[in-house]
């Protein structure tokens, strides 16, 4: 399960995977890789639609790269600046028309419930594409989650190691400040 977490001053505070959660992240991904060729090659949820998928989870998790490569991706596939920003700002209502509403709305509560939006939220996604679409949907949202909580995690550690190279400095100066001072109390004493 992943860790959710934001990034705000002294936290990282976005979801990310612990070692736990990778491994079974992985296992899921690898598992979806057949799902997700399947639903390329059977072209029933059009590069452009997927890519409004993908920035609809990306716009839960946060991804910085996925929110930039999905960006561009969108970009060329014709989707324009206002709708791909009305995503990213989780607006999807006025991102999409009634057709693609359903994916979307389904993307981001696949992304807010961790991978586990509820049988009802499923059964919706197939009555409103079908059996194989809603599938294809399903395929796209696993994806992506994968890779944004890769990258999240991947900015977490930079993160981490940050902080510890910054606590290090810290530590360092105070050390030197302390010698110091120290080195100066010494002189008082005992002049030279």
């Amino acid at each position: 399960m992943p860790s959710a977490t934001e990034e705000s001053g002294d936290d990282f505070r976005k979801k990310t995977f612990t070692a736990r959660s990778l491994v079974a992240g992985i296992a899921r991904f690898v598992q979806n890789i057949p799902r997700l060729v399947r639903a390329k090659r059977a072209d029933r949820v059009s590069d452009r639609f997927a890519e409004k998928i993908m920035l609809a989870v990306t716009a839960v998790n946060d991804c910085q790269y996925c929110t930039r490569y999905h960006t561009d991706l969108a970009r060329e596939t014709g989707v324009d600046r206002e709708t791909i920003t009305l995503i990213l700002e989780r607006d999807v209502d006025a991102a999409v028309d009634d057709t693609e509403l359903p994916a979307l709305l389904f993307a981001q509560q696949y992304a807010e419930t961790d991978e586990k939006p509820g049988r009802e939220a499923l059964e919706a996604l197939e009555a409103a594409y079908g059996r194989e679409t809603a599938g294809d949907i399903v395929a796209f949202a696993r994806a992506i989650y994968f890779g944004n909580l890769l990258g999240n995690t991947y900015d977490g550690v930079r993160f981490a190691l940050a902080r510890r190279a910054q606590a290090g400095r810290r530590g360092l100066r105070d050390a030197r400040s302390r010698v110091g001072r120290a080195v100066e109390r010494l002189r008082e004493r005992c002049p030279v």
